[in-house]
């Protein structure tokens, strides 16, 4: 099973409550692993050539947090995160545009 970690950073995790965009190659990836969580874990949202694979999805919310973050805030599959979620507060190696949105630090420090 992967590990399981809380940001460094702000420790409150509200960059996960919105669910994150993942690449086909990435749903398969995060399918094959063996999870206590119940499905579904994604939502199909379409044909995407920003993608690698050309087709777009995004993990599902629950309780109003990324079906991947548990009650402690911590990702139970940071090992094999998205690669959006890998590079945040960075999209396409700039700050992402909903950044101070997301990031309780970011709030904080007007980064």
């Amino acid at each position: 099973m992967a590990k399981e970690v809380v940001c460094k950073v702000c420790g409150l995790g509200v960059c996960c409550r919105e669910g994150v965009e993942a690449d086909l190659w990435e749903v398969g990836r995060i399918l094959e692993e063996s999870l206590d969580i119940s499905r579904p874990w994604f939502k199909y949202l379409g044909r995407d050539k920003r993608f690698p694979s050309g087709y777009k999805f995004s993990t599902v919310l629950k309780n109003r947090r990324c079906v991947f973050q548990n009650k402690q805030n911590r990702c139970v599959i940071y090992e094999i995160r998205p690669r959006f979620c890998e590079e945040f507060p960075l999209e396409g190696g700039e700050k992402a545009p909903y950044y101070h949105r997301l990031c309780h630090y970011g709030k904080k420090k007007k980064i």
